[in-house]
């Protein structure tokens, strides 16, 4: 009996597996840029959503020259409807930095830091209670955060004041494209 086919076959086939299983390894976020958040809502979770490449715009990135980290997920990347956006200016790593709440936009005060949550319109952000941390900046590649953020609590269609805040708690990671970097 001749052993030596099915050897060959063998081999072929953990090779052709081996393979396969290497081929995500160029479409990571290391690769094609992107992220996520891990977080907690009001102590419930954790959850998580996906941050695409061109959902962040790190300081100094590619085509801009501004100083602040920006970010706003897709409400389509939340199992429970959440989103939430986010501005930093100037962040550095090991401060506790205050997030900004309100921007000049082309003109008028607009809110850029908000969060939605499962669907509710835009809470505004309490600033004197939020902070985010960077705990690690890796040139232009990679920034890591935590964060600790207070909103409004606006679940119920509008925002009520009398209501305890929505405290939301996490991790923020994300990856500038290889390509970009």
């Amino acid at each position: 009996m001749n052993l030596t086919f099915p050897k060959k076959v063998g081999v072929l086939l953990s090779l052709a597996l081996l393979i396969g299983a290497c081929g995500d390894i160029n479409s990571s976020w290391e690769v094609k840029g992107g992220g996520y958040l891990k977080y907690t809502v009001n102590g419930n979770g954790p959850y998580s959503i996906d941050l695409a490449k061109n959902d962040v715009e790190p300081p100094f990135y590619v085509n801009n020259s501004h100083h602040y980290f920006y970010f706003c997920s897709q409400i389509k990347e939340s199992k429970r409807g959440d989103q939430i956006s986010l501005m930093v200016n100037s962040p550095q790593t090991g401060k506790d930095l205050t997030p900004v709440a309100r921007a000049n936009l082309s003109g008028r005060f607009q809110y850029v830091t908000w969060m939605r949550e499962e669907f509710s319109p835009e809470a505004p952000l309490i600033e004197d209670s939020s902070t985010i941390r960077f705990d690690e900046i890796i040139g232009d590649s990679l920034w890591t955060a935590h964060f600790d953020l207070y909103f409004k609590d606006c679940r119920s269609g509008s925002c009520i004041d009398s209501l305890p805040p929505v405290h939301v708690n996490g991790r923020l990671r994300y990856w500038v494209p290889a390509s970009e970097r």
